[in-house]
């Protein structure tokens, strides 16, 4: 019987647009022109496109989370920028944010789906993240904070789903095994493959296909619950 509901975060509890540039604020080229840069809006795009697929794609490859610090970094080399303090990469990192997520929503059902399911079991986030504020701080945006007894993110364990320690770490946490437990996302491999390798039970939010039929998260409790049965 599984007593404890693990979600994923980004696609799953909330909907978000996953373009790497948020169309309200271009925080690289801002930063670029505070540091004497003289490159347009459009190459400063271009950069920050370029270090995050690079590190994006190696920590894909390696499973090794990278920071959104490091993503940062690596745009100021390749935009010729000298080296600045980090107090200079975390105020270019929040104001990228800022950007980034001002137009996050609750997915449908998502408040009423924890609120039920919060009743008689352990609820927990496990997400891929490059930044370890950015899902607490979200959750108390939305109001659901209170629901959650952990939140596990990819940058703090240091592994990304869908390997097995961030799993791992989860169930260690709560001394249980994967039997126990269930495991919600949209990503097939990373929320579905990845948490039935270690014997959790995955339901798949995620867009629909021919070979995958998703379920709503209206629906999830009753489907928990019935497995349970």
């Amino acid at each position: 019987m599984a007593t404890h509901v693990y979600f994923d975060f980004f696609g799953t509890l909330v909907d978000y647009d996953a373009s790497v540039h948020p169309a309200a604020v271009n925080a690289p080229h801002e930063f670029a022109l505070r540091h004497g840069s003289a490159i347009d809006a459009h190459r400063a795009s271009e950069l920050w496109q370029t270090a995050w697929s690079a590190l994006d794609s190696t920590a894909e490859h390696t499973g090794r989370e990278c920071s959104l610090h490091e993503i940062a970094d690596r745009y100021r080399e390749l935009a010729e920028i000298p080296p600045v303090a980090d107090q200079e990469l975390d105020t270019f990192v929040a104001a990228y944010l800022d950007a980034w997520t001002a137009n996050i929503r609750l997915a449908p059902s998502a408040a009423s789906c924890v609120d039920d399911l919060a009743a008689d079991h352990t609820l927990s986030i496990v997400s891929n993240t490059h930044h370890a504020p950015l899902v607490p701080e979200l959750l108390g945006r939305f109001g659901i904070a209170g629901y959650f007894t952990d939140v596990f993110t990819s940058i703090e364990i240091g592994w990304r789903k869908p390997r097995s320690e961030i799993f791992e770490t989860a169930l260690s946490r709560h001394t249980i095994t994967g039997a126990e437990a269930v495991f919600v996302g949209d990503n097939w491999a990373a929320d579905i493959e990845g948490p039935r390798a270690l014997g959790m039970t995955p339901f798949y939010v995620g867009p629909a296909t021919p070979n995958r039929t998703p379920v709503t998260l209206a629906e999830l409790p009753a489907l928990i619950r019935a497995t349970a049965a």
